[in-house]
């Protein structure tokens, strides 16, 4: 991707992509590099720039209504088959294997888009589509991702009447519950094999009766690192670095982006972040509330509005930044993809609902 990315982005003659929020991290990253050069430090580099250069790629496309309904076509092909691989996995090979937790960052993607058709249509057999995809999370529990799927299903952009809201926010509630009192989740959460709401804590690191697979360990073991070097970070990829010395083993990761960038990047950096994710989220916000009424631009703005919650949620027990090919990659393309249907509104084509 990295590749193509680049080719095209040299025969790139227009950039809709809101590029200037994102700068400041790109650049604070390239900088470092240079200072603090080492190969993995390049490589990570290039893994959280990627996907805005394809956002930017994306956005400099024109699309016609065909070609939109090929990639849907084409991703929804795509997800059929990764599905039929978890089903494979997990029926006959004793569980998906270590992908598990990128496979729910994937289907958050497509569930954003049916709940977007859902919501805009109010056909039901989209909820359908939605439940069948939320059970990977279910069957996996993945809990993330069963959270961050029932998020964006809740509280969708699309979604703008306030019954609706407190209807579906209810229901997904409602699944939230049978799913936390079963017995694989409860087993999977807390020590003692059994818990209750109560026992939920946002900050699950210091709360010793739920189970976190380890990272509590890792961000033990980052903490030092990150007292020490707290404004400008340690450098690029010396998490990997140092959890390598500590474990002994090929590397580690904190599972947990906002840890990882502090360590390599400090406040700096996780602040340049942050500020990319809130400007370009205002931005989409406010497009998507002035071209309500073309279809595809409402769908996809709201889909990817929608996204950015689920993203940040990731963030906190997993390294979505760096699973580029599952999650990045396509969320960034849909923001280029709605930037660029923007600039083809604003010349007069017809994008209007139907």
């Amino acid at each position: 991707m990295l590749l193509i990315t680049l080719i095209n982005l040299f025969r790139t003659k227009s950039i809709e992509f809101p590029l200037l929020f994102w700068l400041p991290w790109i650049l604070y990253m390239s900088v470092y590099l240079v200072i603090d050069f080492s190969f993995l430090g390049l490589q990570l580099t290039l893994q959280y720039t990627l996907p805005l250069l394809i956002g930017v790629v994306a956005s400099g496309f024109n699309y016609e209504e065909e070609n939109l309904a090929w990639l849907f076509k084409w991703f929804v092909r795509l997800s059929i088959t990764i599905y039929a691989m978890f089903l494979f996995g997990y029926f006959f090979k004793g569980g998906y294997g270590p992908s598990s937790a990128s496979t729910s960052m994937f289907f958050s993607i497509l569930v954003s888009l049916l709940s977007g058709m859902f919501f805009i249509t109010r056909d039901p057999k989209f909820l359908g589509y939605i439940g069948i995809v939320l059970l990977v999370s279910i069957l996996q529990i993945t809990r993330m991702g069963i959270a961050a799927t029932t998020a964006v299903f809740i509280f969708h952009f699309a979604n703008r009447s306030l019954k609706g809201k407190i209807l579906f926010g209810g229901l997904g509630f409602l699944i939230f519950i049978l799913v936390f009192n079963s017995r694989s989740f409860q087993e999977k959460t807390f020590y003692k094999g059994e818990g209750s709401l109560s026992d939920l804590t946002v900050n699950y690191y210091d709360n010793p009766e739920i189970r976190n697979s380890g990272r509590t360990s890792w961000k033990k073991a980052l903490e030092p690192g990150l007292k020490s070097a707290p404004f400008w970070g340690n450098g690029p990829r010396a998490d990997n670095v140092y959890l390598t010395k500590i474990t002994r083993m090929r590397g580690g990761e904190a599972h947990n982006d906002y840890l990882s960038v502090r360590f390599n990047y400090g406040y700096v950096g996780l602040s340049l972040l942050l500020f990319g994710f809130i400007g370009s989220f205002i931005s989409l916000f406010k497009m998507s509330r002035k071209y309500i009424n073309s279809w595809y631009i409402w769908l996809l703005s709201t889909s990817a509005l929608t996204l950015y919650i689920a993203f940040l949620m990731f963030m906190y027990t997993d390294n979505i930044l760096k699973y580029t090919i599952y999650f990045p990659n396509y969320f960034f393309a849909m923001i280029g993809i709605v930037y660029s249907l923007k600039r083809d509104e604003d010349l007069g084509c017809d994008t209007s609902l139907q």
